[in-house]
């Protein structure tokens, strides 16, 4: 009689924990720091953001070919529409490393509306200057 009391509330112990497990908030990297905007907000400033980490742009070049996209954006020289269309495509190509896809399709899209973007390669050419120390 006791050792059946014991397994009821052994087995009823992992369910409570399965249960409190599945519950659980999965765990999400973000790549840029959160910025305090003001009551209006700067769609340009979530806008990167956003490309930075969805796009999982863990390098500078990356980083900095999003600032000219965005940058492009904020201009009107290149449509908000498109640029989030092709951001979610990507992920769906690619959920863990999407950023190759969305060079590749942005460059393409924006091509045939007569838009010229540049490559990733040319923000990876870029000398890195180091500032010396004495």
């Amino acid at each position: 009689m006791l050792a059946r009391h014991h397994r009821f509330f052994i087995a009823s112990l992992f369910v409570c924990l399965g249960l409190a497990f599945a519950d659980a908030p999965s765990a999400q990297a973000q790549i840029t720091t959160r910025t305090q905007l003001g009551a209006q907000g700067d769609s340009t400033a979530k806008l990167y953001e956003r490309l930075v980490n969805r796009l999982h742009a863990t390098t500078q070049p990356q980083q900095d070919y999003l600032l000219e996209i965005t940058k492009r954006v904020n201009e009107r020289k290149l449509d908000l529409r498109l640029v989030v269309a092709i951001e979610r495509y990507s992920i769906r190509r690619d959920s863990h490393y999407p950023f190759p896809f969305f060079e590749r399709a942005l460059k393409y899209e924006a091509a045939k509306r007569g838009i010229t973007l540049p490559s990733i390669k040319l923000y990876q050419d870029q000398p890195i200057v180091t500032v010396p120390t004495y």
